[in-house]
Formats: C-alpha cells, sequence, structure tokens
C-alpha cells in the first residue's frame, strides 16, 4: 500500500498556522500540484492517540480529502478515474514543520520531517458515492478550526488520479491525500483533533498527548 500526499493542489485563505507549500523550496515550476510518499508504517487510524514526538521543535497538521483506490491501474484518463475510487474520507499529513524548513534549505530530502510514526492519520472512510454529495469539511483541535472546501482544488480528485498513473501504477488499497492545505493546525498536546461534514458526520478523532 502507498500513499501519496498531494502538495500545491488546495488554494484558499486561511488564519492557521505555518505554511506546506512553498514553490521555491521544492522546485515546481509555477507551483503546480506534485506530491509526497509516505508509508503505511506512518499510519494512525482514528480513535487512536498521537504522543507529540521529542525529535522535533513543532508539528503541524495538514488535512485533505483523501480517496482509497479499489483497483489495479495506469495512466488513468480522469474521465475513466471514479471507477477507482473504492472510498472517501479524510486524511492529515503531519509535518516536522521546523526541521523541514532545515531539510529544504540545504536541499536534502523531507523524509525525516514527513514519514515518521504515527505521521499519516487516517479517518473514517464513506462510500465512493458519498463524493457527489460533500463540499466542505470542518477540522477542530482546540481553538483552531480550518473548513475544507472541495471546490478549492486546483485538480479535483479525479484529475489527480489521472497526474499521478501517469508515473505510478495504482494498487488497491492506495491512499491519495489529493490536497493538502497550504496551511496547517499547530498541534498541542491535551488537545483533541477532529472533523465533520455538514451533516456532522465524524470522520477523525484524535487525542493530541
Amino acid at each position: 500500500m502507498k500513499t501519496f500526499a498531494i502538495i500545491n493542489n488546495y488554494r484558499t485563505k486561511s488564519s492557521c498556522a505555518s505554511s506546506l507549500s512553498d514553490t521555491k523550496a521544492n522546485g515546481i515550476e509555477g507551483g503546480g500540484p506534485d506530491w509526497y510518499d509516505i508509508p503505511d508504517s506512518s499510519i494512525l487510524r482514528t480513535g487512536n492517540p498521537f504522543f507529540v514526538p521529542d525529535f522535533a521543535e513543532d508539528f503541524t497538521a495538514y488535512p485533505s480529502i483523501a480517496i482509497r483506490i479499489g483497483r489495479l491501474g495506469k495512466s488513468i484518463s480522469a474521465r475513466f478515474s471514479s471507477r477507482y475510487v473504492e472510498a472517501v474520507g479524510v486524511g492529515v499529513s503531519v509535518v516536522a514543520t521546523t526541521l523541514l524548513s532545515s531539510l529544504r534549505s540545504k536541499g536534502f530530502p523531507w523524509t525525516r520531517a514527513t514519514a515518521f510514526d504515527r505521521s499519516l492519520w487516517l479517518g473514517n472512510l464513506m462510500p465512493s458515492d458519498t463524493l457527489s454529495n460533500l463540499e466542505e469539511i470542518k477540522f477542530s483541535c482546540g481553538d483552531q478550526t480550518l473548513v475544507y472546501q472541495l471546490d478549492s482544488l486546483i485538480l479535483d480528485i479525479y484529475e489527480v488520479i489521472e497526474l499521478i498513473s501517469s508515473t505510478n501504477t495504482l494498487k488497491n488499497g492506495d491512499i491519495i491525500l489529493a490536497g493538502l492545505t497550504e496551511t496547517g493546525i499547530l498541534l498541542q498536546p491535551e488537545s483533541r483533533f477532529t472533523a465533520a461534514t455538514e451533516d456532522e458526520s465524524n470522520l477523525i478523532d484524535i487525542k493530541i498527548k
């Protein structure tokens, strides 16, 4: 199983802290969508606690709409890619932001800052047909809130599948975080990170310790 975390694919104003997208640092011409991989050893499922690590100064959660791939595919056209979406929900990439900035400035890989244990949070998944009625998701942690709007995606979910599958074979069970927010939620111990849809369906619930 692979997880693709897409950056530079979500554009909206936010008052939350810490920027993940940085076109100068990641070298993307024009700031177009790109991604990094997160291993399955990093997964933390909803309902389990996140213990703030001590190897870096600060950690920021970057939410995204998440989809799970349900069949094998390569070079998938956007008009057919809905057939490959098995389920939809939310995912969160937790990043050691100060460490990430240091790694970027030296031209080093991001892995230490983005792919450590429990850095990938996966929430409850819903049937794929839920996607057509899903417009926004509210993320909360302490006194911080972030409203994720699906119409803020530059490439929609199906175009993202086309982009990734042009160079990567997608397999059953793969996860795509289709558009990480540009800014995230700074994690503080003794807080609680949640996400809910407009109808108040609970998608993720993580206690920060």
